[in-house]
């Protein structure tokens, strides 16, 4: 017994082995035919694909340029410190900080009476050098006269020679006062004029329409000569600082179209009057300075708050624009999917990819250059049920019901608005 046992355990073995291999081929066979149905019905359903419902707008066509967005700030056209020329006590302030004055309108009226009491004075002695001047011509009369009858009686000798030059040195000295008189007419014409201007500096007015923004003198106060007594800001026509990327240098529109500064606190969109771009880049920043004129006759606008400049950049071309839902990006790249009619065979349009280099965004819309886009003006892009789309799939297209762009207020999706 003890020399038939290996025979026996080495039967038992081989047939274990038999077996295992019978069982490993069966389950090789069972894969190979179901991972061959699998193929074939995968690819039976390629072909039968059921068809995508999608949403289409028309490619449109306009003539139109890049815009870009700056910060900025607005900043008064000027602002004036208000100083006396004269040294006085101040009598009226009629003026207050907030208050909107007009070129013009007073701002301080300091203490007259001296000015006055010297104007007075001044008049006085104009007037006695007016009388002293019809003295000295009268002086001139007599001496002119005096001489032409010494020399007319030089010839016969009834007049000596001497008493003709005593004659003639009498008249020279009439004129010379008379000249004297005649200045001294100026000089009191020209004082009482002094007089006059430093009276009316004695009144302080508004170098331009503003707003006053300080105050620094009350009534009864003292002043000196180059004491400033109120702050005016001139805020009609008013500026809009904006900060601009260096590299559109160059391609920053300077004129006045499509080029609007948007207010901060309301939202409100200004044209300006005048555009000027400063070609000075900041080092650090890499920001030049670009300065927009506005008007602001009603005083919405204030200075030092923030607003957003608008800026048209380069010049206006003809893009193909189309929404931004439009718009796949994929491994692939960037490109959009145009409805194409059904080929041979087949019953429903299919999505044509378009490969496409966009220009810039705006609003909600893509803008592409139309030269060799791959796609025309009228065309139908697929804008809803494009990013899941197979290639030949067939679409089914649903109507265009107030479909907006991404980035709009709004937008309409089967029928369904979403905010």
């Amino acid at each position: 017994m003890n020399a038939n046992t290996p025979e026996v355990s080495r039967v038992k073995v081989v047939t274990t082995l038999l077996l295992l291999l019978l069982v490993v081929t069966v389950m090789v066979i069972q894969m190979i035919q179901k991972a061959d149905t699998a193929g074939k019905s995968v690819s039976g359903g390629m072909g039968q694909m059921p068809p995508a419902a999608v949403i289409v707008t028309t490619v449109e066509m306009e003539k139109t340029r890049e815009r870009i967005k700056a910060t900025g700030f607005l900043k008064a056209l000027s602002r004036s410190d208000v100083a006396t020329q004269e040294t006085g006590v101040v009598l009226e302030m009629p003026v207050d900080e907030g208050d909107e004055v007009q070129k013009g309108d007073t701002l301080a009226i300091l203490d007259a009476r001296r000015i006055k009491a010297q104007i007075v004075e001044g008049k006085a002695r104009l007037t006695t050098a007016r009388n002293l001047l019809l003295q000295r011509k009268a002086e001139v009369s007599r001496a002119q006269s005096d001489y032409e009858m010494k020399a007319k009686l030089r010839p016969s000798n009834a007049v000596s020679q001497s008493t003709l030059l005593d004659s003639e040195k009498a008249l020279a000295v009439a004129k010379s006062q008379a000249d004297s008189a005649l200045e001294g007419i100026a000089e009191g014409e020209s004082r009482l004029e002094l007089l006059n201007i430093r009276l009316n500096d004695l009144k302080l007015t508004a170098p331009f329409k503003g707003i006053v923004v300080s105050k620094s003198v009350e009534p009864g106060e003292w002043v000196s000569a180059g004491q400033t007594v109120a702050s005016i800001l001139a805020i009609d026509p008013i500026e809009a600082w904006l900060k601009v990327p260096a590299r559109y240098l160059g391609r920053a529109a300077r004129d006045r179209e499509n080029f609007q500064v948007r207010q901060s606190s309301t939202g409100n969109l200004h044209s300006p009057e005048k555009v000027i771009a400063i070609p000075d880049i900041d080092p650090r920043s890499q920001l030049f300075l670009v300065i927009a004129t506005l008007r602001n006759d009603d005083g919405r606008l204030q200075p030092g708050e923030s607003v957003t400049g608008i800026i048209p950049i380069g010049r206006s071309t003809t893009y193909l624009k189309v929404p931004t839902n439009a718009i796949v990006r994929s491994p692939m790249g960037v490109m959009v999917q145009i409805i194409q009619a059904p080929a041979d065979g087949q019953k429903s349009p299919t999505g044509r990819p378009v490969p496409v280099q966009i220009a810039f965004q705006r609003d909600g819309y893509a803008f592409i250059s139309a030269k060799g886009s791959g796609f025309n003006v009228g065309d139908q892009v697929i804008v809803e049920g494009n990013q899941n789309l197979r290639p030949g799939q067939p679409v089914i297209v649903k109507p265009e019901e107030n479909v907006l762009p991404a980035g709009s207020p709004t937008s309409q999706v089967g029928g369904v608005k979403v905010k």
